[in-house]
């Protein structure tokens, strides 16, 4: 009787630290706030310059984020983001238009050289849809649609928006995010980690360590404490690249 009476109680504690463990990795889980995006953190004009280093902590190249108040495609307020990338030889050019507040894109252009080839991907955004025009390196142009959730960005804008989010500790939110190269849509979670000192080129500085989750990946991203809340440190978890403010 003592051997049946020890195993059921073994079983039961058993099962009762299963359970513990189980839900212990949900409770460490900040749930998602609804998108809140406050006024821009930067200035007309701000220009920040990044190394690039590759998945082995190689020197893989520089970009150049630079914002500029007011967009062609924007009635009234708007701003153009525009990327500048020299990394391993390849060279690319990134424009992406949105409206502000909200920073929904409006336009976006990609124009990557490649020894003497080019391409380019044109996506005009409308709503829920988005208009693509394809131009191949040998200048065949091809066209596609897509439909999208209304409220999307363009995922190369995302880590400047993580800039005028609320951030704080225990803080997430969830973002639809479209990449026109690869039409690629995905939901995006946004989660503060900590915040913890950041050494890059450009010095030490207080950030916040965000997390960017997907289905597949999940990118970090530092974030000045301190306005203007600079983009510090971000890590690709797709490409390996790591981008550091010089």
């Amino acid at each position: 009787m003592r051997g049946i009476v020890r195993g059921i109680v073994r079983g039961w504690i058993y099962r009762l630290a299963l359970s513990v463990l189980l839900l212990l990795p949900v409770a460490c889980q900040p749930e998602p706030q609804p998108l809140s995006i406050g006024a821009m953190p930067w200035a007309d004009g701000e220009s920040s310059s990044y190394r690039i280093t590759d998945i082995n902590g190689d020197f893989a190249g520089t970009a150049t984020i630079t914002l500029t108040a007011g967009a062609a495609t924007v009635e009234g307020a708007g701003w153009t983001m525009r990327w500048d990338v020299l990394a391993q030889g390849d060279q690319e050019e990134i424009v992406v238009e949105m409206q502000s507040p909200g920073l929904r894109p409006t336009l976006s252009t990609l124009v990557r050289t490649r020894g003497a080839g080019r391409e380019a991907v044109k996506a005009t955004y409308a709503g829920g849809q988005v208009d693509m025009e394809l131009t191949t390196t040998r200048n065949v142009i091809t066209y596609e649609r897509v439909n999208i959730p209304s409220d999307a960005r363009d995922q190369r804008t995302l880590i400047q928006l993580v800039r005028a989010l609320p951030l704080a500790e225990d803080y997430a939110t969830q973002v639809n995010s479209f990449l026109p190269v690869t039409a690629l849509l995905e939901r995006v979670t946004v989660a503060v980690v900590r915040q913890e000192v950041v050494v890059v080129p450009a010095g030490s500085y207080a950030g916040w360590l965000v997390e960017l989750r997907t289905g597949d990946s999940t990118s970090q991203l530092w974030i000045g404490v301190e306005t203007p809340q600079l983009v510090l440190k971000y890590i690709d978890d797709r490409s390996g690249a790591t981008y550091a403010l010089e």
